[in-house]
């Protein structure tokens, strides 16, 4: 990353983009042979990167439904291939949970997940793209966290801003393809009925590790705790009930959900102010009212209607589709890993596929999908 930024260029209504950085072919299989395995905890063979990659970071305009679309700006990535060729196919990947404000994709530095995406698919022929989503890299909102509406504005706003990026660079895209990782993977799911109802055509949609029913994730968390759920799971609940409180326009719907001991703390940890990150509890019990872990009263609750409402997978899908899971994942159970191909099998559609990567951690199914989906998107 040698180059400074250059100053951002405008292109077609509000939109601009900079340079970031080229990253050479040693970087990029830097990445996959070193910076990956450290980050996922296991290795993984993946295809080596042929080509360096340009890096730049978009601005575009876009509005938050929930808020009467209100008018925002938001940010994504845009890596385009260093080959002097003019056509690419295109990945747009959804980024999954983050904690720090700039670990997200137009911060490529900041996100080992983009690292992996720009190595893997960038580094061999394709244009990446990504949204930071509301609330993240540049954008000056309240983080919208599983907040549908809007993800799939920003991601479809950014995919537009992308296109109008690519068309001054004078590259051409013929084929889109969508994947996500963890809230990614919600994301991208999300994103995919909105452009099936636009009537963009997507090649094929890849999702590891996606919580397609928040409600359902949330409620087994819950009442049905496993000993290998993960240690960040309260986290979900502090950045899930904020956000909805903001964007939904519900007063004091988080300190309905969070303990008085907890509140503040939780509040600081939602605007990424400065806080005890040793401090957040690991045990629900601690952070989250007593009345919740009632499956009736968190149903009927204002914050339970509002997670009902987060699920991406109940439309009859047209594109392909395939949803990795994995056995040993501490977020995510096997039968949310597979609950969009049941629904859609039990309708009658055989569009959506679930494929296990064995015994992998959150991380690890990630790090095992992300070369299934390429070898699938190669063969389209």
């Amino acid at each position: 990353m040698a180059q400074a930024p250059a100053a951002p260029i405008r292109v077609a209504s509000g939109v601009h983009y900079e340079f970031l950085a080229r990253w050479d072919v040693d970087q990029l299989n830097r990445i996959l042979t070193v910076d990956t395995p450290k980050f996922a905890g296991i290795t993984v063979t993946y295809s080596p990167a042929r080509n360096a990659v340009r890096l730049y970071r978009v601005s575009y305009p876009s509005v938050i439904p929930e808020r009467g679309n209100r008018p925002t700006v938001a940010t994504g990535l845009v890596a385009v291939p260093d080959t002097g060729g003019a056509s690419f196919p295109m990945v747009s990947y959804q980024h999954g949970t983050v904690y720090g404000k700039q670990e997200v994709p137009s911060f490529p530095e900041q996100s080992p997940e983009t690292q992996l995406m720009l190595a893997q698919f960038a580094g061999q022929g394709y244009v990446v793209v990504g949204a930071d989503y509301f609330g993240l890299g540049g954008s000056a909102e309240p983080e919208g966290y599983m907040v549908k509406g809007s993800h799939q504005q920003a991601t479809y706003d950014m995919l537009m801003a992308a296109r109008a990026v690519l068309a001054d660079l004078r590259i051409t895209t013929p084929k889109l393809f969508l994947s996500g990782w963890s809230q990614g993977g919600f994301v991208t799911l999300a994103m995919l009925e909105k452009l099936e109802s636009a009537g963009v055509p997507v090649q094929a949609a890849v999702t590891a590790s996606a919580p397609a029913d928040v409600f359902v994730a949330l409620n087994g968390f819950l009442n049905f705790p496993r000993k290998i759920d993960a240690s960040w799971v309260p986290t979900l609940f502090i950045l899930s009930s904020f956000s909805f409180e903001n964007y939904y326009g519900v007063p004091g719907l988080a300190r309905s959900v969070l303990t008085d001991d907890y509140f503040e703390l939780s509040r600081k940890a939602y605007e990424r102010l400065p806080f005890d990150a040793g401090a957040v509890p690991t045990e629900l019990r601690k952070i989250i009212r007593p009345e919740y872990f009632d499956p009736q009263f968190f149903a009927n609750s204002a914050y339970g209607r509002l997670v009902a409402a987060a699920q991406a997978y109940r439309w009859v899908v047209k594109t392909p589709v395939r949803t990795f899971y994995g056995e040993t994942d501490e977020a995510i159970r096997t039968e949310l890993g597979q609950l969009p191909m049941a629904y859609q099998k039990t309708i009658g559609n055989d569009r959506v596929e679930a494929v296990s990567t064995g015994d992998t951690s959150h991380r690890g199914t990630f790090a095992k999908a992300v070369p299934q989906w390429k070898a699938w998107f190669d063969g389209q």
